[in-house]
C-alpha cells in the first residue's frame, strides 16, 4: 500500500466512518413536457451545480431526478411551482434507503472470499479477496492483470480469461464497472457476470464456446477510491478523491476525463460539480493509466462500461448527436443484446447513441475508446432500475441484474464474433 493510501486508511480509522447523512433528503422527479421547460431545467442545473442531479434534464418527456437536502427542496420546489413545473417525490427519505441498502459490517465479521455473496454490495476488499481466490481455483484460465494505480496508491487489477495456452491473440473483449463509485449495481453486476463466465467454463458449451474464440478483460470497480469512500463516508459519493488544486471541492467525474473532445458540452468546469471534467484530459491516474492499457490490447473489440440507472444500451458519440461510421452495426449489436436481456425476466431497455436517448457527455469513455482507440464496439450501459430505487437499488436486484446483462454479453459476443 501507497503511503498515500496508508495515510487516507489512518485517518478514517481516527474520524471513525459515521460519514455524511441524507436525513430529510427527498428524490423529486420532474418530467418536462416542452422545449421550453427542459431549458429551464438545464438552466437551474448550469446556475446551481451543487444540486445532485440524478438524472439531468435532456429532452422532453424525459425523466429528470433531483436529490434535495430540506432547504434546497423548499427552493426548488418553490421554482418548479413558479413555472408550472410538475413534479412529485419519488424518494421521501434518501437516509433510510441508504440505511436499507448498506451492508452491515464489523471488523470481527468479514466475509472470506470462500463464503462471497454474489447477492450483497461487498467491499473492495472482499472483492479483491474473491478475485485473488477466482483466479487461484481457475488459473488454467484466468489470470490478474494491473491495468493501473488509483491517486489514493490503489492498485487496479483486472481479471484476464485467456483459454488458449501460448501466445495466441484472440479478438478481446473488456468490461468494467464503478467508474462512478455511487451506482454500486454496476460493480454487484460486472462481478456476478464474471463468476459465471469463470464457473462455466467446460460446464456451459455457449460459455465454452465464447471463452475459446475470445479473451474477455474484467475490470469489477475501476474507481476504487470513491467505491471504498461510499462505504466508509459518503453513499452517494460520484467522483474520484483526488484534490483540485484552489478548491476545496475533491475529486473528478472520471467518465468526463477522457481525451476526447474533452471540455466540451455535458462536462462542467467546477470543480465542485458532479460532472467536473478535471483539469485536464487524463488528468486522473487511474483513468489515463487504464486508457493507457487499453491501447496495449491486441485486438480488442468490444468494450463496455457499466453504469446505473435508467435501462439504457448506449454507443457514440456522446460529446454531440451525431451518427458514427458504425451507427448500424452498434445498433443491430445493441439490439441483439438487450433483446436476450429482455427473455431473461422481462426487463426493458432501450437502445441508441449516448447523446440522443440520455445526454450529450464530453469527454466520456465510450467515445475515446471508439474514437481515439478505434475499438468499434463501444457502449455504455445504464442498469436498472427507472428511478424508482435510483443509486440505492436493493440487493435483491443484484442477481436478476446479473442473470440478464449476463444473457445481453453473450448475445453481443456472438453478434461481434459474427460480425466483426
Amino acid at each position: 500500500m501507497s503511503p498515500v493510501a496508508l495515510l487516507f486508511v489512518l485517518i478514517v480509522g481516527i474520524l471513525g466512518t459515521e460519514g455524511r447523512t441524507y436525513e430529510g433528503y427527498q428524490v423529486v422527479r420532474v418530467i418536462p413536457n416542452s422545449r421550453e421547460q427542459v431549458h429551464l431545467l438545464m438552466k437551474l442545473k448550469s446556475q446551481h451545480e451543487e444540486l445532485d442531479f440524478w438524472k439531468p434534464p435532456m429532452a422532453a418527456g424525459r425523466l429528470v431526478d433531483i436529490n434535495l437536502s430540506p432547504d434546497d427542496f423548499h427552493h426548488v420546489t418553490a421554482f418548479l411551482e413558479a413555472h408550472k413545473l410538475q413534479y412529485n417525490v419519488i424518494i421521501e427519505d434518501v437516509q433510510e434507503r441508504i440505511d436499507a441498502v448498506s451492508p452491515r459490517r464489523d471488523s470481527n465479521n468479514l466475509t472470506s472470499p470462500a463464503e462471497f455473496d454474489y447477492a450483497k454490495y461487498n467491499t473492495l476488499e472482499d472483492v479483491l479477496s474473491w478475485m485473488t481466490d477466482m483466479v487461484s481455483q481457475y488459473s488454467h484460465i484466468a489470470s490478474l492483470v494491473t491495468v493501473g494505480e488509483t491517486y489514493e496508491g490503489r492498485t487496479l487489477q483486472a481479471v484476464r480469461i485467456h483459454a488458449n495456452a501460448g501466445n495466441v491473440t484472440k479478438p478481446a473483449f473488456w468490461m468494467d464497472g464503478g467508474i462512478h463509485s455511487r451506482e454500486w449495481i454496476s460493480p454487484a453486476t460486472v462481478i456476478y457476470m464474471l463468476g459465471q463466465l469463470l464457473e462455466g467454463y467446460s460446464k456451459e458449451d455457449r460459455i465454452t464456446k465464447l471463452i475459446e474464440e475470445m479473451d474477455f478483460y474484467v475490470l469489477p470497480v475501476f474507481n476504487q477510491d470513491g467505491y471504498v469512500y461510499t462505504f466508509e463516508s459518503d453513499r452517494l459519493w460520484r467522483k474520484t478523491r483526488a484534490p483540485n488544486p484552489g478548491s476545496s471541492c475533491m475529486g473528478t467525474d472520471p467518465n468526463r476525463n477522457w481525451d476526447w473532445h474533452w471540455g466540451e458540452s455535458g462536462a462542467s468546469k467546477n470543480p465542485c460539480a458532479e460532472d467536473f471534467a478535471g483539469s485536464a484530459a487524463f488528468s486522473q491516474k487511474s483513468v489515463r493509466e487504464v486508457s493507457q492499457y487499453l491501447a496495449s490490447i491486441p485486438d480488442l473489440k468490444v468494450y463496455i462500461n457499466f453504469h446505473s440507472y435508467s435501462q439504457l444500451w448506449m454507443y457514440p458519440w456522446a460529446y454531440a448527436k451525431e451518427e458514427t461510421p458504425d451507427n448500424a452495426a452498434l445498433k443491430a449489436s445493441s439490439v441483439a443484446a438487450i433483446t436476450a436481456l429482455e427473455r431473461v425476466h422481462g426487463t426493458k431497455y432501450e437502445e441508441g447513441p449516448i447523446a440522443d436517448i440520455i445526454y450529450v457527455a464530453s469527454g466520456s469513455t465510450a467515445d475515446w475508446t471508439y474514437g481515439a482507440a478505434k475499438i468499434k464496439y463501444s457502449y455504455g450501459v445504464e442498469l436498472r432500475d427507472k428511478g424508482r430505487y435510483g443509486f440505492l437499488l436493493p440487493a435483491s436486484e443484484i442477481i436478476p441484474s446479473g442473470e440478464e446483462t449476463l444473457a445481453a454479453i453473450l448475445a453481443l459476443a456472438e453478434y461481434v464474433h459474427e460480425n466483426p
